[in-house]
């Protein structure tokens, strides 16, 4: 990958499909986390409100949104 292909003296980061792969993986889990400390946030913090907050937090992150049980919700 080029960080910058307008450039000609951009630097170029190697990955091999594999790395990348476990970096997008890291990436997401870290959301995901994000995601829950935000909804037990607003679970405090915006009662009556958390479940609309969350769900546009979702969306914006483009993750789908789950229950503590794992399942995604509808």
């Amino acid at each position: 990958m080029t960080v910058d292909v307008e450039q000609s003296d951009s630097p170029v980061i190697e990955l091999s499909v594999t790395e990348l792969y476990e970096l997008l993986r890291g990436a997401e889990r870290d959301l995901r986390g994000f995601l829950a400390a935000a909804a037990d946030w607003g679970a405090r913090y915006l009662p009556g409100r958390s479940a609309s907050v969350t769900a546009a937090l979702a969306r914006a992150l483009a993750l789908p949104l789950t229950r503590p049980s794992g399942t995604t919700a509808d």
